[in-house]
C-alpha cells in the first residue's frame, strides 16, 4: 500500500517488486529492479527516502526518515529481514543483517556487511569493505574469499527472484492502491517503462 501524505506520493521504478503487504508512506524513491519484500515499512511522512537500483529490503524491515532527514539506501544493496535503518546511509553493495539497526547520522560503506543482530550506533561509521559485528558495532575483519562473493551476489540473486514473483503475478507497483491523508484517492506514481 502507498499512503500519500502532506502532499507526498512514494515514487517506485516500475521494474520494482513491492510486495502486497508492504507500505510506503510519504516521500519515498525506490530505483529500477529493487524490491520490497513482505510487511516492509518505508515510512518517510516527515523526512525521505532513497532506495537506488537492485536493491532489496527484505521482510519486516523498516525504514524511517525524521523530519528533514533522508535516509539512503544505494544500489545492490541487501537489508535483511527485519532490519530497522533510521536516518542514516547504507552505499552501494553494502549488506545489513538480519535484526541489525543503523541508528541517525550513521552510514555504512560500499559493500561493507553489518552483522545479524548488530548496532550501528548514532553517527557512527562502517568501512567501506568490512565486516562489523556487534553492539555497538566493532570492525572483526575485512571482507573477502567466499564471504566477499556471497555478499557480491546477493543483490543479483534477489533481483532473480522478484522478476520471478513479478512473472506470477505479484509485487507489479501498478496494483497497489495510494491512500492520502487528505482522504481523495490518487493513483500510484510509477516512473519508467515497464
Amino acid at each position: 500500500m502507498y499512503i500519500e501524505y502532506r502532499g507526498k506520493t512514494p515514487r517506485v521504478a516500475a521494474s520494482a517488486f513491492i510486495a502486497p503487504t508492504a507500505v510506503l508512506v510519504g516521500d519515498v524513491t525506490v530505483g529500477e529492479e529493487s524490491s520490497v519484500w513482505f510487511g516492509v515499512v518505508l515510512r518517510a511522512d516527515k523526512g525521505s527516502i532513497r532506495i537506488g537500483a537492485r536493491s532489496s529490503i527484505e521482510d519486516n524491515a523498516v525504514i524511517h526518515a525524521r523530519e528533514k532527514r533522508t535516509t539512503v539506501v544505494g544500489n545492490d544493496v541487501t537489508v535483511g529481514h527485519c532490519a530497522v535503518l533510521d536516518d542514516c546511509t547504507v552505499e552501494d553493495g553494502a549488506l545489513v543483517g538480519s535484526n541489525a539497526v543503523v541508528l541517525k547520522g550513521a552510514s555504512v560503506g560500499a559493500s561493507a556487511v553489518v552483522a545479524a543482530g548488530s548496532v550501528v550506533t548514532v553517527d557512527a561509521t562502517v568501512p567501506p569493505g568490512v565486516v562489523a559485528a556487534g553492539s555497538p558495532v566493532r570492525i572483526r575483519k575485512l571482507l573477502a574469499g567466499r564471504s566477499a562473493e556471497w555478499v557480491a551476489h546477493s543483490a543479483a540473486e534477489t533481483v532473480d527472484q522478484m522478476h520471478a514473483y513479478r512473472r506470477d503475478g505479484l509485487g507489479d507497483p501498478m496494483l497497489h492502491e495510494t491512500k492520502s491523508s487528505v482522504r481523495r484517492r490518487r493513483s500510484p506514481v510509477v516512473v519508467g517503462g515497464g
